[in-house]
């Protein structure tokens, strides 16, 4: 079967294309060089028809995780009919209840006019590309989770997704088997943990949708216990559900970054966030029974947030989708038609390298047309380990471009973890402000000896999607790695998973001792990712790297 899928056209556009059990995906943003691009993904899906050899005649279904704008419409405007009167009853002062329902009233007129036009905008183009016939619409929360369970390798699961709003909803629980995905409870807008999470990103000077992560780093300066009773009283949980009072009323956090220090505020808002969320999947697994949890939806990307649900229990083991947020909808929506159809069970994502590849002619090709000169070693991971041990940062680009927010190592800047004061330089270097140090790639089979407990999240710990404790090797020697809370998001390097970065790794390991290398994603600030020879050249030399490693060329910059 051969499945076309359409993420989200609200943000971070993706096109994924599902041939017979082959996955191939692209994010419009990376060759359209506009970060979270919105909007149909014309470039992405002109490039995956191409280089799979795929006619729009050989797709079989195109699936898409929204549900008909009117449908949609009438989701949101009935949500807004049922909070009223709740807002009425609520024990908040009248000037917030007031605030809260103009708010909400303006964000369901807006909504609703994005809908239709992306509705328009998606029927327009599958009608252009002679394939709207084969459309199949997914409700939002339903792709979230098929998308987590269905590649988590679990064979029964609790799901939970959670995101700012999809399809009337801003979260969900589900209870995942190989027979049925059963909905056991649904979130409504605006009860809504992304809404929650995006207010403070915004209130701290940062964009909304796009910086929370800077929040969670910033979280780990303050203490949480300054207002944390404060911010937490804004929620009511009970019975494995939750209530945000006057959810859209945004000056309660722009209020509080006006008079606390905005690290406490930040950490006043990741301590409700873990507590509400740990709430729910605490109720819920104690009333399934089940210990495997899934996690999607844009909140997921939340690292903190998904290190504090692993370590609920002992026996507990998470999954959450690489790409948790919107970008990954598209192969959600695909998987949950696959599921329907008895086409697929659940099985273990085995790699994020979804995206265009390059070969060597199109690489030395690239390279010359730019007048950069390069090498082309036999043996290049030695010659970029003996670089990255002399404390050079290096940019890896090769192999398939990765699925999702992370670089996992083929659309990468690398450099050694050994001097705390790379972050900094590094951050000048790709004009970046970040709170949280750059993320770990470390050696498969030297992982236990540096972090606590990778074993229970270790599927997770190959997609860097969540955080854990590090032990006092890792601090000793690879302290860049590790944030100030004592914890790192590491990426496990397997062999079979990228075999261009574990060899680097593994050169490093045995020139320094060390099985550990700083992984961060080759792009300058508010950039995507880089995608082509190209972009990965100018890249280099806007940045000032030290060194470009390109397949097996290697350009050192002058």
């Amino acid at each position: 079967m051969r499945v076309l899928g359409i993420s989200s056209l609200d943000k971070d556009a993706t096109a994924s294309l599902y041939l017979d059990g082959t996955w191939h995906a692209i994010a419009e943003e990376r060759l359209s060089r506009k970060k979270l691009h919105a909007g149909f993904p014309h470039r992405a899906l002109a490039e995956l028809l191409q280089c799979t050899g795929t006619q729009p005649a050989d797709i079989d279904y195109v699936a898409y995780p929204f549900l008909p704008w009117w449908r949609e419409a009438t989701c949101i405007l009935g949500g807004y009919l049922r909070d009223f009167p709740a807002a009425i009853l609520d024990r908040t002062p009248w000037h917030a209840t007031g605030y809260h329902l103009g708010a909400y009233a303006k964000w369901c007129q807006k909504s609703v006019h994005s809908l239709r036009k992306y509705h328009r905008e998606l029927a327009t183009v599958l009608d252009l590309w002679g394939i709207r016939s084969r459309l199949v619409r997914i409700e939002h929360h339903l792709a979230h989770t098929a998308g987590a369970y269905l590649t988590s390798g679990f064979e029964n699961a609790l799901a939970l997704t959670l995101d700012w709003y999809g399809s009337g909803l801003s979260g969900s629980v589900s209870r995942c088997t190989p027979d049925d995905i059963q909905r056991l409870k649904s979130f409504r807008y605006p009860d809504s943990m992304g809404l929650f999470f995006a207010q403070v990103t915004q209130a701290l000077g940062f964009k909304p949708a796009r910086h929370e992560g800077k929040v969670v780093g910033l979280a780990a300066f303050g203490d949480h216990r300054i207002i944390g009773d404060l911010v937490l009283d804004r929620f009511e949980m009970q019975d494995g559900r939750f209530h945000y009072r006057t959810a859209m009323d945004g000056r309660f956090a722009r209020d509080l970054a006006t008079r606390f220090p905005h690290e406490h505020v930040a950490a006043a808002y990741q301590h409700a966030l873990e507590r509400v969320v740990c709430s729910l999947v605490e109720y819920w697994r104690r009333e399934t029974g089940l210990h495997n949890v899934v996690l999607s939806g844009g909140v997921m990307a939340n690292v903190k947030l998904n290190q504090r649900i692993s370590e609920l229990c002992k026996d507990l083991r998470v999954f959450i989708h690489p790409a948790m947020g919107d970008g990954g909808t598209g192969v959600g929506a695909t998987l949950a038609l696959l599921f329907e159809k008895g086409e697929v069970r659940s099985r273990a994502w085995k790699t994020c390298n979804l995206g265009p590849a390059y070969t060597e002619n199109e690489l030395a090709d690239a390279l010359a047309s730019a007048g950069v000169n390069a090498m082309r070693l036999a043996d290049w991971p030695k010659a970029v380990a003996r670089l990255l041990a002399e404390g050079k940062v290096v940019a890896r680009f090769g192999g398939a471009m990765e699925y999702g927010p992370r670089a996992l190592g083929n659309r990468s800047i690398l450099c050694t973890a050994i001097d705390p004061a790379v972050n900094d330089s590094l951050n000048r270097r790709l004009h970046r402000i970040e709170f949280m140090p750059f993320a770990p790639a470390t050696l498969e089979g030297f992982q236990v000896a540096r972090y606590h407990d990778i074993e229970r999240v270790a599927l997770p710990a190959r997609f860097m999607t969540v955080t854990v404790p590090c032990t006092a090797l890792m601090k000793k020697e690879s302290p860049a790695a590790v944030h100030i809370d004592g914890t790192a998001r590491p990426q496990i390097v397997r062999q079979k998973d990228n075999p261009d970065l574990y060899a680097i790794l593994e050169a490093y390991h045995h020139r320094t001792g060390i099985p550990t290398l700083i992984n961060t994603s080759f792009n300058i600030h508010e950039e995507p990712i880089v995608c082509t020879p190209a972009d990965a050249i100018r890249v280099f030399r806007q940045s000032h790297l030290d060194a470009l490693s390109m397949g097996p060329f290697l350009a050192l910059s002058v």
